[in-house]
């Protein structure tokens, strides 16, 4: 591994917790947030119509889903994980591939609809990780200053 894909190394930082984990959710549910009020602002001149159904609803799922694997593909964070100091990186402290991310998007949703169980995951063990972590084999970690 060369030293650009390795963006994390264990000596650096540790398993990040909830608290920092649900600061950065807020931030980034900010941005995600004015990223659908443009997306209702551009369609409904284009529908002409109140902003409703399926189509719409899946258009929003996809722009955060994409929101997401495209911050952290290209570096690891979200703009609120920046704040909070917390990265992403796979088991051995690089950046996540587009397979992991994947698997990320597609366990999420488990793991909240099992009464959030997944999620309550992270509290079990010494890595901190939820359902999803462990399927996709990465890591949300602290990096202190």
């Amino acid at each position: 591994m060369n030293k650009q894909e390795e963006i994390y190394s264990p000596e650096e930082g540790f398993p990040a917790g909830i608290g920092r984990r649900l600061g950065a959710l807020m931030y980034d549910s900010l941005l995600i947030l004015a990223l659908w009020f443009l997306t209702g602002f551009i369609w409904v001149p284009l529908s002409g119509d109140v902003v409703t159904g399926f189509a719409f609803q899946l258009t929003l799922i996809v722009e955060t889903v994409a929101f997401y694997a495209y911050c952290w593909h290209k570096n690891g964070e979200t703009l609120g994980m920046r704040a909070w100091h917390i990265r992403l990186v796979d088991e051995s402290g690089s950046r996540v591939n587009l397979q992991q991310i994947a698997i990320r998007a597609l366990v999420a949703p488990f793991s909240l609809t099992c009464a959030g169980l997944g999620y309550l995951w992270l509290f079990i063990g010494d890595d901190r990780q939820t359902w999803h972590d462990r399927a996709s084999k990465t890591l949300i970690v602290y990096l202190p200053r």
